[in-house]
């Protein structure tokens, strides 16, 4: 019975080191993503909301809309990010790989004891690793 208990162990062992030496997953060897370097195009974002400068009360939601377009998106995120600490309070990411227009959408409900004011980011990137980012400020009252 011992050496069962020893022959098991030792199994176990070997599958630990096994797929932690693999270095990744077999989805992220998979994942391909083409450079195109010829591409000078900067991703154009509008954020249709929140206005800049708005004002939501503790308990309203920001709702976060807005458009992206390129000729070969990439990746992108929406951030909103308190301006007194620089917390990140909601973030969304997104890998959208080839399209030229993508609608974002996030939402966040507010809950603060004091004013506070955000930013708002909005930032993607296309396959010609061309950067383009928005923001907004907004205030929360209690």
């Amino acid at each position: 019975m011992k050496m069962y208990k020893i022959l098991f162990s030792f199994c176990i062992v070997v599958v630990i080191i096994t797929a932690c030496s693999r270095g990744g997953s077999q989805a992220a060897e998979d994942q391909h993503v083409s450079l195109d370097l010829s591409d000078t195009t900067v991703p154009a974002i509008e954020i249709h909301s929140p206005a800049d400068n708005q004002v939501f009360i503790s308990g309203d939601t920001i709702k976060v809309d807005g458009r992206v377009t390129d000729n070969s998106l990439f990746k992108g995120s929406v951030r909103i990010t308190n301006d007194a600490n620089g917390a990140v309070i909601k973030e969304q990411l997104y890998e959208i790989h080839g399209y030229q227009l993508y609608d974002f959408h996030v939402e966040h409900k507010t809950a603060v004891a004091s004013v506070v004011n955000y930013t708002v980011t909005v930032q993607y990137e296309d396959h010609g690793l061309n950067a383009g980012s928005k923001t907004v400020k907004i205030k929360v009252n209690p």
